[in-house]
């Protein structure tokens, strides 16, 4: 986690992207990657602003699309009927 944003940091720096990612790649592969976890991001889907809320609502829109009460109710009859 923050991996992400350390690469972003370092591009910010000056860094070349491909470089800035293999930096902080090989930091998390040895063990020596401590990310700074003040982030002041605000952009929707950012650590700053996960927009959890939004998106459970449109999962709930979404699951109540599928029609699950039909289902339950056709797999209770079929086990009253047994």
């Amino acid at each position: 986690m923050y991996s992400v944003e350390e690469v972003n940091r370092l591009v910010l720096e000056g860094v070349p992207f491909r470089d800035a990612y293999k930096i902080i790649g090989e930091a998390i592969g040895n063990e020596s990657f401590t990310p700074d976890k003040n982030i002041a991001h605000t952009h929707e889907g950012s650590l700053g602003n996960l927009c959890n809320a939004e998106i459970e609502r449109k999962m709930k829109r979404v699951l109540e699309g599928f029609g699950f009460e039909q289902v339950e109710q056709a797999i209770s009859i079929l086990i009253q009927d047994k």
